[in-house]
Parts: C-alpha cells; sequence; structure tokens
C-alpha cells in the first residue's frame, strides 16, 4: 500500500517546512524547546499562525489514521500555544479526523475477516451495536454512538483497537464520529490543559520573586488544577456508572428474550402432554371396543 509512505512524506515535508530544531520531541526539554520555538514563531504574524496550525492538524491526523503513538504530546503542545479551550476544541476535532480515516482505513478488511473469524467479529458488533431483537429487528435502546463513546471514556480499549473494530464491523460514521469527539473531549482537555500549566510554570519571568511553590499556589493554577483532577477522575469514577448504561440497554433484551423461550417450552410441553393424553385415551377405547366384541362373540357362541 502506497498510502502510508505518501502520507508519511507529506508530514515530514510538512514538520521540516517550520523552522523548529526538534521535529519529534521525545523527552520534556525536547518539547520545551519546540513550545518556545513555535509559540515565537506563531506570534510573529497572522500567516505563521496558520501554517503552525496547518503542520499541527496535518500530524495530528496523521497520527490517529494511522495509529502511531505519541499523539499525547501534540495535545500538551497545543495547549502550551494557544488558549485550553481553543487547544482542546481543535485537537478533539483533529482526533475525531483521523479516528474516522482509521475506520475507513480498515473496511475493505471486513470481508476477509468476516470469512476468517465470523464469530469473533459478531461479539465484536454486538459489543459496538448492540444486540438486535430476532423478531422486531431493532437494536438496543443504547444508541451505538452512545456506546463508543463510553467505550472511550472507560479507557478500557485501545482507541485504536476501537477505530479498527468500527470499521472492520461496518458501523456507520455518524456514529463513529459523534462516539469519537465525546469520548476524546475529556481527556484531550485533559492533556491541554496540562500544557497550558506547563506554559504558565515556564513562562515565569522573574524567578527571583516568584518561587515555583508560590505560583503554583495561585488562584490561577489552583482553579486550573482542580479542573484537570475533576476531568481526569471522572471517567474513573464513573466508570461503573458508564459500564451499567450499556448493560441496563442489553438487560430488557434478553430478560423478553427469556421470556419468550420459556413460554415457548411451556407451551411444548403442555402440547406434549395432550398428546400423550390423547394417545392414552384412544387406547382406551380400542381396548374397551375390543372387549366388548370378544363379549358379543362369546354370548354369540353360546347355545
Amino acid at each position: 500500500m502506497l498510502l502510508f509512505p505518501l502520507t508519511t512524506a507529506v508530514v515530514l515535508l510538512s514538520l521540516y517546512s517550520l523552522p523548529i530544531s526538534v521535529a519529534f520531541p521525545r523527552t520534556l526539554p525536547e518539547l520545551a524547546a519546540l513550545g518556545r520555538e513555535l509559540h515565537a514563531y506563531s506570534q510573529s504574524g497572522p500567516l505563521h499562525l496558520a501554517h503552525v496550525i496547518g503542520v499541527l492538524s496535518v500530524t495530528a491526523v496523521w497520527k490517529h489514521a494511522w495509529s502511531i503513538p505519541g499523539s499525547v504530546i501534540w495535545n500538551v503542545l497545543a495547549g502550551a500555544l494557544f488558549h485550553p479551550v481553543l487547544a482542546t476544541l481543535l485537537l478533539s476535532a483533529l482526533t475525531t479526523l483521523g479516528s474516522i480515516f482509521a475506520t475507513l482505513l480498515c473496511a475493505p478488511l471486513a470481508p476477509s475477516l468476516s470469512r476468517l473469524f465470523p464469530r469473533a467479529l459478531q461479539i465484536t458488533r454486538i459489543a459496538l451495536e448492540g444486540e438486535s431483537n430476532l423478531s422486531t429487528g431493532k437494536k438496543s435502546n443504547s444508541p451505538t454512538w452512545a456506546r463508543l463513546s463510553v467505550l472511550r471514556l472507560v479507557g478500557v480499549v485501545p482507541w485504536s483497537g476501537i477505530n479498527i473494530a468500527c470499521g472492520v464491523c461496518g458501523v456507520a460514521i455518524s456514529d463513529c464520529l459523534l462516539g469519537a469527539f465525546i469520548g476524546c473531549l475529556p481527556w484531550t482537555a485533559v492533556t491541554c490543559q496540562i500544557g497550558d500549566i506547563l506554559q504558565t510554570v515556564a513562562s515565569t519571568t522573574s524567578p527571583s520573586q516568584q518561587t515555583v511553590s508560590s505560583l503554583l499556589t495561585s488562584p490561577d493554577i489552583l482553579v486550573k488544577l482542580a479542573f484537570l483532577s475533576f476531568l481526569s477522575l471522572a471517567p474513573i469514577l464513573g466508570r461503573e456508572r458508564l459500564r451499567s448504561m450499556i448493560s441496563a440497554s442489553s438487560s430488557p433484551q434478553s430478560n423478553r428474550s427469556s421470556l419468550t423461550q420459556e413460554e415457548r417450552v411451556s407451551r411444548w410441553t403442555w402440547v406434549q402432554q395432550w398428546k400423550v393424553r390423547l394417545s392414552s385415551h384412544s387406547r382406551t377405547q380400542r381396548e374397551e371396543h375390543q372387549l366388548l366384541e370378544a363379549l358379543i362373540q362369546e354370548k354369540s357362541s353360546l347355545p
């Protein structure tokens, strides 16, 4: 497939078009140096700002589309460069777009995998879309986009695995788009907020007058830390609640199916019992008829 090397070449060219010394930061000092360089370059004019946003967008979409690790670094970098709200919305939209591309890239594999692993794909499809009612053809009460959002918020399944599963199982693009955006929004806000806090700490120009401890105890940083704690702990603390949202929607369906099965079994048992009764009744009538004929023959043979 030539698509991956072509897109990789476009990403590399876009990165090398920026006046930076580090293209792919791996450590915090490299990330801080890259943040300072990009911040200075983006503040020099609107065209330079648009250049930075374009390169950041291309790189972020490419990482999510091909499941390349390290996307959290770009979230932190965006939080350091832009306002946290703008960075969160921008990176959430880019993550959603990259997830859609990942789903579309995996869609051609669906026919082959359906022949090789039909049972596994059926289980995965039920987990993503819910179990359908055989009599009505309708799916569970929980919509597909809500189930995808819960799976991303819980964090048990990697996002790249969810993207691949959606493409292989043929999930609707609208459900993938809405589920990806809602599911990635809290974690993107957390990482962008971290970048904003790091930028605030690094941009302190008078360390002699303001220490790091006094900076971290300032009202602005305390509010950001509290908001960051809430965003990071909310999906974890509400994990059981999120799981129950999925299981509760499928339990009425399972209860109805079990009741229907019990009704069928009871009806079949009732039919079998009546068959036995009718057969025994017919046998009794035949025996009585034979006995009556024997008595008539015996009586007729008497003088």
